[in-house]
């Protein structure tokens, strides 16, 4: 089976379409990363994905302070005020990988970085890749994967 990226710009090249933010948070494209600031809330995609498939999602991550900067996947509802937590990770200063597995079982999904307050945090390489054409593509998928419901919530 063909690999196929469902991020819909996963090197930020040219100007963001589809994007959307709340709160204080703004976004900014540069060195082929998204370049998210702000007090508070999100900026993020909603990203067309095949629902009850296992998925996995990788990226580059790079905070400019420790344990602030997070990084979601959200289930989005048929209530626009109501979203299910489906993957949140916050990072430490410096450059994290991630690297996890989730579902998304009806409606929708979307990815969403908040700063919280940091000068600077640097999203690039971001892949949302069906499971079963990843995990041939790297040799069974790899150890110390984590799953959006076994994952703890930072």
């Amino acid at each position: 089976m063909q690999r196929i990226n469902l991020f819909p710009n996963p090197v930020f090249a040219g100007p963001l379409t589809n994007a959307s933010h709340w709160g204080g948070a703004n976004g900014t494209v540069r060195d082929n990363a998204l370049h998210v600031t702000g007090h508070n809330g999100g900026y993020g995609f909603n990203v067309k994905v095949p629902f009850n498939v296992p998925l996995v999602l990788s990226m580059r991550v790079n905070a400019s302070e420790d344990n602030v900067a997070g990084v979601m996947i959200v289930q989005t509802t048929d209530r626009p005020d109501v979203n299910n937590m489906v993957f949140s990770k916050r990072f430490n200063r410096g450059i994290s990988d991630v690297l996890c597995r989730f579902t998304i079982p009806s409606h929708g999904m979307r990815f969403e970085i908040n700063p919280y307050g940091i000068s600077d945090v640097a999203v690039s390489n971001v892949l949302i890749e069906r499971a079963d054409t990843y995990d041939p593509a790297v040799g069974g998928g790899l150890p110390g994967f984590f799953t959006g419901d076994t994952m703890p919530l930072a």
